[in-house]
């Protein structure tokens, strides 16, 4: 007789998956850069979901796992609001990427947006690792 058994994947484990997601999202673009560099033109189409899919899925995924977990929310210092605010304007670059392109019909290049957005995002986790180093280094 077969049962039906609910499988239930600890916080701990859900936490580790969740940063791996995003690690797996952020490393999608190795291959892609690496076909480039080659010459070959891949689609984006092929590379967007599965970082969109890691990045956006593994931070909510570790994001609840660490609510579960009952991990304190770290205390709102200005270098964090700073490197979240980063961030989140890195990411809002892709707006007028998607309105022109989509909307205006407009012959944009993915080039003239990514810059600005690795700057911001790359920044602003940079302030997220100095602030979280200060901390460590305050206890």
């Amino acid at each position: 007789m077969v049962t039906r058994e609910s499988v239930y994947v600890p916080a701990e484990q859900r936490a580790k998956l969740g940063t791996a997601l995003i690690w797996m999202g952020v490393l999608a673009w190795v291959p892609f850069i690496v076909m480039r560099t080659v010459g070959y033109t891949p689609s984006l189409l092929w590379f967007l979901p599965i970082h969109l899919l890691g990045v956006v899925g593994g931070s909510r995924m570790r994001s609840a796992a660490r609510k579960e977990i009952g991990v304190i929310k770290r205390k709102k210092t200005t270098l964090r609001t700073i490197g979240h605010s980063l961030i989140f304007f890195g990411i809002l670059v892709w707006v007028p990427y998607f309105y022109l392109k989509l909307f205006t019909q407009t012959p944009v290049v993915v080039t003239q947006f990514l810059p600005v957005h690795l700057l911001f995002v790359l920044s602003g986790i940079t302030l997220l690792v100095i602030s979280s180093l200060l901390k460590r280094k305050e206890l």
